[in-house]
């Protein structure tokens, strides 16, 4: 079953440079089903594509529907790449001869684009993705993307800060400490803490950022292999990059 969630900020407007994009125009298009494999099994199937009828530039479009393999950018050209993808997916486990499976399961595949911020032009778009096939833990993963609408191309480390990776990263590893999180595990699971607060904390471009800070978000297993804590958000605020920040991205974003 297609729907299609109506999310209109407006329209675009003409001849701005200043937050032109503030009034996007933006939709959505979901497809969610259910199949029925045996008496046990019963898959479940929940995608959600966001469209961007105002955006023309088919560089950036490429770039916001990255790893996806989507070419046809209109509502009804990613109305039938979730219809194809829902298709495969039942396709291949139909395939694996699942209805030997006697315990009574739910399989869920889910995936969904959610926007969380348009504004100075920045649009930041997360990306989810959720697994489950059985067994004690669901397979999840987010993917953090900034774009930049005026200069249509997706925002890197190197467009906001000036620092090199070895500094970006002692500074992660510092804030990393002030966490809550780290602050009860110092208390309450100690051999957890001494393998994340030893461990080197790698820069990721998987990041965005607020009026605030500048947030850099691990997924499972990216921080530490040996301790298995989910997914982990490590905020750097703009008071500790001020002196490296780049100075478009300060005045647009009206850092002091």
């Amino acid at each position: 079953m297609i729907t299609f969630a109506c999310k209109e900020i407006g329209v675009k407007k003409k001849n701005s440079t200043a937050d032109s994009y503030s009034n996007l125009k933006i939709d959505s298009v979901i497809e969610e089903d259910s199949l029925k494999i045996s008496d046990s099994l019963m898959i479940k199937y929940s995608s959600k594509l966001l469209w961007f009828p105002d955006l023309e530039n088919k560089k950036l479009l490429k770039e916001i529907y990255s790893g996806q393999n989507i070419i046809d950018y209109s509502k009804e050209g990613l109305k039938k790449f979730l219809q194809d993808e829902k298709k495969n997916l039942y396709g291949q486990l139909k395939s694996k001869k699942l209805s030997n499976i006697k315990s009574k399961d739910d399989w869920q595949y889910v995936s969904q684009m959610d926007l969380k911020m348009n504004k100075n032009d920045y649009l930041y778009i997360q990306y989810y993705n959720n697994q489950f096939e059985g067994g004690e833990k669901d397979q999840y993963h987010y993917q953090e993307r900034v774009f930049d609408l005026r200069n249509n191309k997706k925002l890197k480390l190197s467009d906001i800060v000036s620092l090199s990776k070895e500094e970006i990263s002692k500074l992660l590893k510092t804030n990393l400490e002030k966490t809550t999180m780290m602050q009860q595990m110092k208390k309450y699971d100690q051999k957890g803490y001494a393998i994340l607060s030893s461990a080197n904390i790698p820069v990721t471009e998987n990041f965005y950022f607020d009026d605030n800070n500048l947030y850099f978000h691990y997924n499972m297993n990216e921080i530490s292999e040996n301790y298995d804590i989910g997914d982990i958000i490590v905020p750097i605020s703009w008071d500790d990059l001020s002196e490296n920040l780049k100075t478009d991205f300060k005045e647009r974003m009206k850092i002091n």
